[in-house]
């Protein structure tokens, strides 16, 4: 009888467990979806990733656009399920329910990190709110944002962060293993630094290594195309490329310096110093101060969370020093910079919520108003975080989906004018959003790079078309300034180079700022916006 008793207790108290763990997961996702939901919508990745999903599900939607028709297959298991999502929903219902998919993974994730932890939910809250805004620290890199797989990915490494600390182990594995699946960067990296720390605590955490690697492999699944395709890759002989186009450097140095490259992040370098500084002083109290305010497995979490966050700046170091002597990105290709630069700032702010937490939990303040603060205190954060983050589009969330008032009235002109499908010739950046917004198909954008290093060429060769040579690739930096450096060598352009990019590449209209000229024969529609739309004189 008394053990039926204590049985039913037990139920009880896991049941009651259970409901409130969801409440909990439910207020935190509601508090990430108000601050990021609205925010960059097609603005991002999502204009790259999104018409990729549905291109590989429907083939037949835009096979005049050369980007979308070429190979993802690290992607591929992301694209295969969103893609049909967004065939059955949309672009815009598909993209919700990615976005709010990621985040809910992503919120367990948090919220059972934070209990390893001991972090209260309100501390919690505000920590987030605080990190949501600026997620990394100098190479451009978030967990939170658009529909993307990386958010998958950090939120199964949290889970197996977890699973580990709880001895796990083929749960842990299997976590780690699926992250891996999601993003190959983001799981690798997150996998190997876990392996690292599994095997520094070896001694008090007990990990059934070989159940952890069986778990890993069946979760990693995804990967063995792709890694196999990328061998065979290495293994064939490079087209032939000018020198200074290799396609290392046009990964890194052209590309994508904001990520790769630590000479180009200017005054971020500032705000790495204050994270690490920070992150620095709370793993020295971690050390010595801890054990007196917190309780012994809460203190060693904390512990294990801030030396996960130290592995994970071993590549970030390398990174660094390579960096001094790799010119063209050979290695800093592999992103040695992004798992710490978006984990170290998040581990900053959540054990400083837990130290913050243990110090005023031990202060004798049991006033009226000093209860009250924290409600008060905490909704404030919330909502400067979702101004800032989305810029007003929490207000307003139907303007997060609209097309920017300066392309509204050029698209509309363009689907009016042109049959779907059909190829536009465009400026080579600004217009990532084309496919997405129009269903017409690109000649070559500037930030849609090719998923094979051996179709940069390819890639190279459009942009140079369209800005008129090579030299306006590589005549100044990379990033942001290249891309305004080949629109501005798209718009000096003469009609008879734009007449001869539409013979070369088939296209049924053709896309100028406004007072330039158009292809030679061709007609201007009228359009109403600083962007100028062109017509062979047959369409007219």
């Amino acid at each position: 009888m008394h053990r039926l008793v204590a049985t039913s207790l037990s139920d009880q108290v896991d049941a009651l467990r259970w409901r409130r763990r969801l409440s909990q997961w439910l207020l935190l996702l509601v508090v990430v979806a108000l601050v990021l939901l609205f925010a960059d919508w097609f603005d991002t990745n999502e204009a790259d990733k999104l018409p990729l999903a549905l291109q590989r599900i429907r083939p037949a939607w835009l096979p005049a656009d050369w980007y979308l028709n070429q190979p993802q297959p690290h992607q591929w298991l992301f694209l295969e399920l969103a893609g049909r999502l967004i065939s059955q929903l949309g672009f815009v219902v598909g993209a919700l329910v990615i976005r709010l998919a990621g985040y809910a993974l992503w919120c367990w994730g948090v919220l059972a990190l934070a209990a390893e932890l001991g972090l209260g939910m309100p501390w919690l809250l505000a920590a987030l709110a605080l990190w949501l805004p600026r997620q990394g620290m100098v190479a451009g890199e978030w967990m939170l944002g658009s529909a993307e797989p990386k958010t998958f990915a950090y939120g199964l490494l949290l889970l197996a962060f977890v699973s580990w600390r709880q001895q796990r182990s083929l749960w842990a594995g299997l976590q780690a293993g699926l992250a891996c699946s999601a993003h190959v960067l983001v799981g690798g990296y997150g996998a190997l630094t876990l392996a690292g720390l599994a095997w520094w605590r070896s001694a008090q955490v007990r990990l059934r290594g070989w159940l952890a690697l069986a778990g890993a492999l069946v979760g990693a699944f995804a990967l063995y195309q792709p890694v196999l395709g990328r061998v065979a890759e290495l293994a064939m002989p490079a087209p032939a490329l000018p020198q200074a186009l290799s396609p290392a450097w046009l990964y890194v140095v052209f590309r994508h310096p904001h990520h790769l490259v630590p000479s180009s992040w200017g005054k971020s370098w500032l705000v790495l110093m204050v994270v690490l500084a920070g992150w620095g002083v709370l793993g020295a109290w971690l050390a010595r101060g801890a054990a007196k305010r917190l309780p012994c497995h809460e203190a060693q979490a904390c512990r294990d969370l801030w030396l996960w966050s130290a592995l994970a700046l071993v590549p970030f170091g390398v990174g660094l020093l390579a960096s001094l002597a790799d010119a063209d990105g050979v290695l800093l290709q592999l992103y040695p910079f992004r798992l710490a630069d978006t984990l170290v700032p998040l581990t900053l702010v959540l054990l400083g919520a837990r130290t913050l937490q243990a110090l005023v939990g031990s202060c004798a303040v049991r006033s009226r108003v000093w209860s009250r603060f924290p409600l008060v205190g905490l909704t404030a954060i919330v909502l400067v975080s979702a101004w800032l983050t989305s810029r007003g589009a929490v207000r307003c969330p139907s303007q997060a989906f609209a097309v920017p008032e300066e392309k509204a009235p050029l698209y509309r002109a363009l689907m009016t004018s042109t049959p779907p499908g059909s190829r536009v010739l465009t400026p080579p950046g600004g217009f990532s959003d084309l496919a997405l917004r129009t269903s017409r198909a690109q000649v070559v954008q500037f930030r849609q790079v090719p998923g094979s290093l051996r179709l940069l060429g390819a890639w190279s060769r459009r942009l140079a078309d369209l800005a008129g040579g090579e030299a306006a690739l590589s005549e100044g930096p990379g990033g942001a300034a290249a891309e305004r450096r080949l629109m501005a060598a798209y718009a000096n352009l003469s009609a008879s180079d734009l007449a001869t990019l539409a013979r070369r590449y088939n296209v049924a209209a053709v896309v100028t700022r406004e007072g330039r000229p158009g292809p030679l024969g061709w007609q201007r529609a009228p359009v109403g916006s600083r962007w100028w739309l062109w017509l062979p004189a047959s369409a007219r």
